[in-house]
């Protein structure tokens, strides 16, 4: 896991101004949005809440797998030793858009299932809402053990022309024996990017003079750069699980 989180940190670092203008081809303008409706907006409490959440879902669900597609075109190149820019990139990335852009639905549809199963069982009676919720906590480790299994799908769809048909026996064999160091390295990476996000919140109380709309914007932006580590810790799950099951070269006659 180390050598994998390594790379995945000097890949980032290495070409971090190509990463960042991919991420922020989305979420420049979607911070901005999102930050507009905090600070400008006339909604308040619950509503407000409710309104950022499904602008947010809808930036993640329909224009981050632009940002996914490009990322993956850019290391696929990286890897391979050949050139790469900007444009050549988010052209690579707009062909995959759309297939991308299903494969990426069933997988948000499968997330929000335990969100829906914990408010079926509010408000139940007591033993209802106990069985009800380990049968939920239960569904959510299914959850992770499939998201897991499938983990390098978004690689599959891009690189290999895959669809939400085919892509899923192709990703599930990549990830075979694989599957732990993939667990403990998005933990990692999840607990480094969130404890980060914590820390930024823990500064905007303490200073309030920084919670101002341009510091959010770009702070928010910096955090959306930060996230392209899980697309490259797990592009290098797949390019080197593809690499080891590639068919031996044959030898001139």
């Amino acid at each position: 896991m180390g050598a994998l989180l390594g790379e995945t940190f000097r890949l980032l670092a290495g070409h971090l101004h190509l990463f960042t203008l991919i991420s922020l081809t989305v979420w420049l303008p979607g911070h901005v949005l999102l930050n507009y409706f905090r600070f400008f907006d006339t909604a308040e409490g619950k509503d407000l809440i409710l309104q950022t959440l499904r602008v947010e879902s809808v930036i993640q669900l329909v224009f981050d797998p632009l940002v996914v597609a490009a990322t993956l075109a850019v290391l696929a190149h990286i890897k391979q030793g050949l050139p790469v820019s900007y444009v050549s990139a988010i052209s690579v990335g707009k062909a995959a858009w759309a297939r991308l852009l299903v494969v990426r639905f069933v997988i948000n549809a499968v997330l929000w299932l335990p969100a829906l199963g914990w408010l079926a069982v509010r408000g139940a009676a007591p033993g209802v809402a106990v069985l009800g919720g380990l049968l939920v906590l239960a569904l959510t480790v299914v959850i992770v053990i499939v998201l897991i299994r499938y983990a390098v799908v978004d690689a599959v769809v891009v690189l290999e022309g895959g669809t939400a048909l085919t892509a899923w026996r192709r990703a599930a064999a990549l990830t075979a024996g694989r599957r732990g160091q993939i667990f403990w390295t998005v933990i990692a990476l999840f607990v480094l990017i969130f404890g980060a996000l914590l820390l930024v919140s823990h500064l905007f109380k303490v200073v309030p003079a920084l919670d101002h709309f341009v510091v959010r914007v770009l702070v928010d932006c910096a955090l959306a750069v930060s996230q392209s580590l899980v697309t490259i810790a797990l592009f290098l799950v797949y390019w080197r699980a593809a690499a080891s099951t590639a068919p031996d070269p044959v030898p001139a006659a």
